[in-house]
């Protein structure tokens, strides 16, 4: 019955009793596109963090230093197909680990953070240089 109320509302035939009908199951059909959309989203935003994190483990190379999931300091002594050997504290010593356990790159982010600022001073100086020009003419 409700599913024969909707179609008449669908259809722009409109009774006294079913305008209420409208307003709940309209209501109820925005809260579930927003939901929908939401997850959707959060999904995408997910699935980017997952190639990340996976484009970090792929490029991990010798001498990076590392954090693993477990909060364990080390650096990269070697790497193969699906473990990374880190060498710990000032005792040297050797851990193995998968790939799937190191949670960040610290060698990575401070050269990543290095390049940013890097072009931040070039498009300065070259903004400086631009206005310099318009005060010469």
């Amino acid at each position: 019955m409700d599913f024969a109320i909707l179609l008449n509302t669908a259809s722009g035939a409109s009774a006294s009793g079913q305008g209420a009908a409208l307003g709940s199951s309209g209501f109820m059909i925005v809260i579930l596109l927003f939901f929908v959309v939401y997850m959707w989203m959060m999904s995408r935003r997910e699935k980017k963090n997952r190639n990340e994190e996976q484009t970090m483990r792929d490029n991990l190379k010798v001498g990076d230093e590392v954090v693993t999931i477990g909060g364990i300091l080390g650096k990269v002594v070697s790497v193969k197909d699906e473990t990374v050997v880190l060498e710990t504290g000032a005792d040297r010593n050797k851990i193995r680990f998968t790939k799937a356990a190191i949670a960040t790159n610290a060698s990575a982010n401070a050269r990543a953070q290095a390049d940013k600022e890097a072009k931040e001073a070039a498009k300065a100086k070259e903004k400086a240089a631009k206005k310099e020009g318009k005060k010469k003419d």
